[in-house]
């Protein structure tokens, strides 16, 4: 059997367009895997670069993590400072003629080297009085921390406001 010239010619680009499209057909995965390898690798580049960062930082965020755990109160084992707390927080409203008139005081919890407690406070008293508390106990630095603070006018008396808030306490204890 005898091929001519021109079937060959055809033969031959007839084998090359299947083996084209034989080998896009086995290498578009493989493509596409490879370009998400890719995306992959550099996202990973870019964590790898800011958690070294990071850890470039690590000494300034202890040094500052030690500075504000010198500014909390270190309360003995055997204080009580569920009674503490709420005697400064009744000192502070009444030096500000802000009333309380229920606190009720969370349970303390431990938050590694530290300790939280949560005190609810209902409250009624005039703007002013209000902000006065709240600028006090901003003013001691990390020790309170306002989470929440509801306000709402008290409709039987003008310019006295009433409401509720939560605050947090933070501190440190000595096994001493």
């Amino acid at each position: 059997m005898k091929f001519s010239r021109r079937e060959l010619l055809l033969g031959m680009a007839a084998l090359t367009v299947v083996l084209f499209g034989f080998t896009y057909w086995l290498a578009g995965s493989k493509i596409a895997a490879q370009r998400q390898l890719t995306e992959e690798r550099t996202r990973l580049l870019r964590q790898i670069k800011l958690h070294k960062r990071i850890l470039d930082e690590r000494k300034d965020w202890i040094s500052r993590l030690i500075e504000l755990q010198d500014q909390l109160p270190v309360y003995n084992e055997k204080t009580s400072v569920t009674a503490e707390v709420l005697k400064l927080i009744k000192r502070t409203a009444d030096e500000y003629g802000l009333d309380l008139i229920r606190t009720q005081p969370y349970r303390e919890e431990q938050r590694g080297a530290l300790y939280e407690l949560g005190v609810s406070c209902n409250w009624e008293g005039e703007l002013d009085a209000l902000v006065r508390f709240l600028y006090d106990l901003q003013s001691q630095g990390i020790r309170f921390d306002v989470r929440q603070l509801n306000a709402m006018p008290d409709a039987r008396r003008e310019g006295v406001l009433k409401g509720s808030m939560i605050i947090d306490c933070a501190y440190r204890r000595n096994s001493e």
